[in-house]
């Protein structure tokens, strides 16, 4: 079985995949943002921590 020339570069056989294949699942976006989150409110509380602490230690209290 002969086939003819594609144009592209890639074989006959690929396929792009659909966009429902290519969309990222919800599952993973709300655990992204959990861990962004989680992320964000341990660093703000750090910084909270650090700066109580240099304004004590400047002022006492």
């Amino acid at each position: 079985m002969k086939q003819k020339p594609t144009k592209s570069q890639t074989t006959r056989l690929y396929q792009e995949p659909t966009a429902a294949e290519m969309r990222t699942s919800r599952l993973s976006i709300i655990l992204a943002n959990a861990k962004e989150f989680a992320i964000f409110a341990l660093i703000a509380l750090v910084f909270w921590f650090a700066i109580t602490a240099a304004l004590v230690a400047m002022f006492g209290g």
